[in-house]
């Protein structure tokens, strides 16, 4: 028996192993097929210019291919949907670690890790169907679609990776100080302010990093909701562009081996440069936090 169990911690540990090398095999074939598809774009076109370049007109005569606008949406509609969930997530956290019923809390945790699962399709439809009217009615405008539908339909979509991890991090700090905290006589406010959210800060960082890895990359939601015109950022009400609606709408009609097919895969290589710094940042932001 004892020779049995050996073995199944081996197998166990090998599956592991294989599995772990797999998702970076896969991961550095993502990256590899990514590079390589863009490379041409960079060769036609220079770097900067690709980059700030503030016209996309990859059809006419004189092509223009600037990812300015795209790249501005993309980073503003993410910042605008971080902005609106984290507050809330934070509360709903707060709540759920400290006011909620044990009973209820599990109904809760259950229903928030089931909006994390529903597809983001679902969510544009209902954007379209419910937040876009309510803007033209509200900002007397023609079309409801804009950089603030997108953001707050973004941010529904992030708040329960936010919520689940910000209540597990404040639920593990409230057992290091709730009972030191009763016996001194502090008040719940004072502890929830000065020692838990302090000491959840790490866990709230997780849940923000893993939001803004969703809402950098989210497609098919977005596209319903923001207008999809390219041009750069300048108003809440004004309509806009994220890469990933780039990319969606225009790589079916881009002719194999064109200019625009490579342009398109030079800007999935900037979305995933973006998202590798901002990671980046995060984790020096952490590593400065904890030293």
């Amino acid at each position: 028996m004892p020779r049995f169990n050996h073995r199944l911690e081996q197998l166990f540990a090998a599956t592991v192993t294989s599995l772990t090398v797999a998702a970076l095999l896969t991961l550095l074939f993502i990256i590899g097929f990514i590079l390589k598809e863009s490379l041409l774009i960079f060769q036609q076109v220079a770097p900067l210019d690709f980059l700030f370049g503030r016209e996309w007109r990859p059809l006419s005569p004189q092509v223009r291919l600037g990812l300015w606008p795209f790249l501005t949406a993309s980073l503003a509609v993410t910042a605008l949907a971080l902005l609106l969930a984290l507050p809330v997530a934070i509360g709903a956290a707060l709540f759920l670690a400290f006011r909620c019923p044990p009973r209820l809390r599990r109904s809760l945790l259950g229903l928030i890790n089931l909006l994390a699962g529903i597809p983001s399709v679902i969510y544009g439809f209902i954007g379209i169907m419910v937040l876009l009217p309510l803007f033209e009615r509200w900002f007397g405008m023609s079309s409801g679609d804009s950089l603030l539908a997108g953001g707050i339909v973004l941010a529904v979509m992030i708040l329960p990776f936010i919520i689940a991890t910000s209540s597990e991090s404040m639920a593990a700090a409230a057992r290091g100080h709730l009972q030191a905290s009763r016996s001194l006589g502090v008040s719940q406010g004072y502890m929830l302010r000065n020692l838990v959210l302090p000491a959840a800060r790490f866990g709230i960082l997780a849940g923000s990093i893993l939001g803004v890895s969703r809402a950098m990359g989210e497609t098919m939601a977005v596209m319903m909701v923001v207008g999809n015109s390219p041009l750069p950022p300048t108003a809440l009400l004004e309509r806009v562009q994220p890469i990933p609606s780039l990319i969606a709408l225009e790589i079916g009609s881009a002719p194999l081996g064109s200019l625009h097919y490579h342009a398109l895969f030079g800007a999935a290589l900037v979305l995933l440069l973006m998202l590798l710094a901002i990671n980046l940042f995060f984790y020096f932001l952490r590593q400065r936090l904890s030293g």
